[in-house]
Parts: structure tokens; sequence; C-alpha cells
């Protein structure tokens, strides 16, 4: 193998792939990157086992002096490219002995390498005809990026239910569907996407999964596909380039691809309140800055506060085993007879962080049912809290 590349393209694609590096080194080649060749094109593969992640990069003409392909360590690859000056050309070789040398002007590295064929690579889901098994969608790269922003902070961290940890999928009748619960709060959130074929589905990404397809993803309007298999969750992107990133303007494609979670996602449908009676409707700036405030002298394990509705007014007070006390008195529009409901302010803040719109709807039954909060300008983004027992 050998390959003649600007510093600026590799560092760009191996930025792409190298956080699906196994940290923990179980495998010493996990620790590795896989490093393809062709005349055409060069691919870049990382995996733990749980994650994969394979950037492919047009090369120019007269980049591939031999086709070939080896694995080298991420770390020390990365390292030494940073390390580079801007306009570096980087020279790659495999030496008859499996090292691989690395020249660049004056400088000149020595590798040592493992075998690309023992590479483990995730089974993407390749049927007989060399394409990906599963059903496919299309969504634009801005809207999903949307929906794991503004439901990924209910996932759960730690729970017995294993199937809570991830992240649910839910694709069918042009729409596409992310769901999150971590048994107190729910999250949901969809948006128009193109399936092929009609039957819905469902798939639960685990967090680690979630989390690495945010890094991924740039609030670009230029579409993504989807494809969702019986184990495993693959989305293929470009990433466009532009001429002052690498003098080339290459654009990337990138293919992710994560193991689903092994389980039954809980009903979400009938968590959601339907017969709320009581409807208050609240500046959501002045909201989550009254929370803020108030809840400093909330109790630091239970963060709980006090919402007390009344008329057109909306009573925040806070707590603790130290006979601190805060109360913040803010006007709302409400409909309904008086309440009073505790809420964990953590939750509150946490879902009024990801909403968009000015003003924000609650709507309630009774003190000991959850509240349906939903952004006053995309009543789509659906948010249940369930309220604290006191």
């Amino acid at each position: 193998m050998k390959l003649k590349i600007t510093k600026d393209l590799f560092l760009r694609a191996l930025s792409q792939v190298s956080s699906a590096v196994e940290r923990r080194h179980t495998l010493p080649i996990l620790s590795n990157l896989k490093i393809e060749v062709t005349t055409d094109r060069l691919t870049l593969t990382a995996s733990d086992l749980e994650v994969e992640l394979v950037a492919i990069l047009p090369l120019p003409a007269g980049a591939c002096l031999q086709p070939g392909a080896t694995t080298l360590s991420a770390r020390k690859l990365m390292d030494i490219c940073k390390s580079l000056p801007p306009a570096a050309i980087i020279d790659l070789a495999v030496a008859d002995d499996r090292r691989c040398q690395l020249k660049s002007g004056n400088s000149r590295f020595m590798l040592g390498t493992l075998p690309a064929e023992e590479f483990p690579l995730l089974n993407s889901g390749f049927g007989d005809s060399g394409e990906l098994q599963g059903t496919r969608l299309s969504v634009v790269q801005r809207a999903l990026k949307g929906l794991l922003d503004k439901t990924a902070f209910a996932m759960a961290v730690q729970d017995v239910r294993f199937y809570l940890t991830g992240m649910l999928f839910e694709a069918g009748e042009g729409k596409l569907r992310t769901v999150t619960t971590d048994g107190h709060r729910l999250a949901l959130l969809e948006t128009d996407a193109v399936l092929e074929g009609s039957p819905a589905i469902q798939a639960i990404v685990p967090r680690k999964g979630v989390m690495e397809l945010q890094r991924l993803l740039t609030p670009e309007e230029s579409p993504l596909s989807i494809l969702i298999g019986r184990e495993f969750f693959t989305v293929t992107l470009i990433q466009h380039g532009k001429a002052s990133d690498d003098q080339t303007g290459s654009d990337i494609e990138i293919r992710f691809t994560t193991k689903l979670i092994d389980g039954k996602f809980p009903d979400y449908r009938r968590v959601i309140p339907k017969h709320g009676d009581k409807v208050v409707k609240v500046n959501l700036d002045e909201f989550k800055h009254t929370l803020q405030r108030v809840a400093i002298l909330s109790n630091e394990k239970l963060r709980g506060v006090f919402l007390q509705m009344n008329d057109q007014n909306l009573q925040v007070r806070a707590n603790n085993t130290e006979q601190d006390e805060a109360v913040e008195d803010m006007l709302i529009q409400y409909q309904g007879t008086p309440l009073e409901m505790s809420f964990n302010a953590q939750y509150l803040l946490d879902i009024l962080s990801v909403l968009d719109g000015d003003h924000v709807q609650i709507t309630l039954s009774d003190a000991n049912a959850s509240a349906l909060i939903q952004d006053m300008d995309d009543l789509g983004a659906t948010y249940v809290v369930m309220p604290m027992r006191v």
C-alpha cells in the first residue's frame, strides 16, 4: 500500500472516525484504524464493536501509488498528523516487514501495523447482493439533528430496564419519530421522512450511538439516508468540504453504524396525558430564569419546587432542610381551578432548555397526574413530566 495525500485532507477524514476507536484496548487491533486504498478512494474504518465509523474519501489522480490495506494506531497517527505543518504532504507506504513508513518533508516515522484482514467489522446487514438490508428512509440532516438534540436528555443513564438507556426511533406514515424516557419524564419529537415501503418499524439506539451521531450531524439542509435492520442502525451522510478546509473541497462520505438494543420499548402513547383541563401559558425565558433562581434553595438531592397556579398568577417556591426558602411570583395565562404541584426543577429546566419558541404551554389535570409540556410554536414537540409526591 502506498498513498500520497495532503495533511489537511487526511486529517479531516481521520477526525471523522477517530472517536469510535476503542480506548480500553480489549483487543489490541481496536486501538487501530483500518486504512484501505484503491485507485480512486481512501476508506478509514474505526470500531469498538458497538459503534463503527467509516469515512470514504475520493482521491485525486496520482494519490494512490499502490492499492492495499493495513491498520495503524489511531492515536499515534492523529498526533503525528496534527504536528505537521498545514500544507504538508504525507507519504504512507507499507514495507515488506509490514511496518508502515510515514514521510512528510524532512520527517520520517516508522509505525507498527496489524493485518487489515483481522480488523473486526460490524455486520452492517449486507445481503448476498452486497447491498445493505433493512428498512430505508431519507431525512434532512438538520431535522435529524434537531430530533436528537431535543430528546436525548430524557434517556436513562443507568437502569435495570436496559431498553430505557437508549432512544426509540419509530418510522412510519411519512414520519420519523424519536422518543426517550427514564421513567420520570418523556420526550417525543417527529419530522417528515421518506420511507421505502409502508410498514412501520421501531429500533432502540443505545446511548453511546446517540451521542456519537449527535457529534457527527450538522445543521445542514442536505438529505441523509437511514437504514434500520434487525440488529443494526446505519446512517449515511455526506460531509461537504470547502476549499479552505483542505485545498480541494472534497466531500467525505460518512457511514455510521451502531448495534441496536434488543428489547421492547414501552408504549409511550399511553403515557401522554390526553384529558387535561387546566392550561398554563407562560413566557419561556421568564419561567426558566425563575426556576433557576428559586431552585438554588431547593433540597440539593430532590431538587423539588412547588408550582401554585391561581387566576393569572404562578407562584414558584422552594425550601430545604436548613429552613431556607425562596418564593417568586410571575404573570401567566391560566385556565382552570387553583392547583398546586411539585416537580423536580432540573427535569423542567432540561425541557425548557431545548425549546425554541417564546412561550410554553403546560396542560394539567390534577396534582398527582403527569404534566404535558409543549412549545407553543411547535406543538409536535411533546414532553411529559411526572410530579413529585411530597
